[in-house]
């Protein structure tokens, strides 16, 4: 092809046709320049469909997590919310006449100890953050996602914070009252058992198990709010999401 351009320019030239040399030479160099502007736009064309379909990619990934993290939301919820009516039943006991500290805390020993340490293991917005890919996606879902993370991380720092409390305080707790293995070993050995003196710390015991309860029953009322808020702003999230893939 370049041969034959040269060939028609090297005839005009030869017969003297230099006007016609000038135009047919601008009419050349205009033809090589629609060819680049084709070529640049046939390659940003290619480089946009592939940033478009990693978009996809990463909106079902986010999906994906989203539902997870909402699913995991609701097992917490249905958690704590079991945890907060064995309390209440406990407290029920309070309502008998004559409660003594031996039979409060056999009720308190009845009662669901569970301390919830949060852990969502979703992690699609965090590499789109850490890769700087979250700005290939448009501005209101950046925002949307950005803010989630940000109240999902706060909202497990300040579980997490609390659990780890709750747990410092079980431990001074099996301290006063002996662990399950050693009572059960000093149901045989009575002398030991009136040595150790256990028994003398159970009105102590009472106090720190009820500080445990009344503390674990507002942590677990808290994170209950919260996680319905998560869910809540997944649910948005997601509907945004699928908005730009229906597009």
């Amino acid at each position: 092809m370049i041969k034959f351009f040269r060939k028609i320019r090297q005839n005009l030239l030869s017969e003297g046709k230099t006007g016609k040399y000038l135009k047919y030479a601008i009419g050349e160099i205009v033809l090589v320049v629609i060819g680049i502007l084709i070529a640049l736009q046939i390659n940003n064309w290619n480089e946009n469909r592939k940033l478009d379909e990693k978009r996809k990619t990463y909106y079902r990934q986010l999906i994906i997590d989203l539902e997870s993290d909402k699913e995991y939301a609701k097992s917490l919820i249905s958690t704590f919310e079991s945890y907060i009516k064995s309390y209440e039943d406990y407290e029920q006991n309070f309502k008998e006449p004559d409660l003594n500290v031996t039979r409060t805390l056999n009720n308190l020993r009845n009662v669901n100890y569970t301390t919830v340490l949060m852990d969502f293991e979703t992690n699609t917005i965090n590499s789109l953050i850490s890769s700087g890919d979250i700005s290939l996606l448009p501005q209101e879902i950046n925002n949307s996602l950005t803010t989630y993370l940000g109240y999902q991380n706060k909202m497990v720092e300040g579980n997490n914070g609390n659990a780890k409390e709750l747990i410092g305080i079980l431990r001074s707790a099996s301290t006063l009252g002996g662990n399950l293995s050693l009572r059960k070993r000093l149901e045989f050995q009575p002398k030991l058992n009136d040595e150790l003196k256990i028994k003398d710390n159970q009105p102590q015991l009472v106090l720190v198990l009820e500080a445990y309860h009344l503390w674990n029953k507002n942590t677990s009322t808290t994170s209950i709010k919260r996680l319905y808020d998560l869910i809540e702003d997944a649910d948005s999230t997601i509907d945004s999401i699928e908005k730009e893939l229906n597009k």
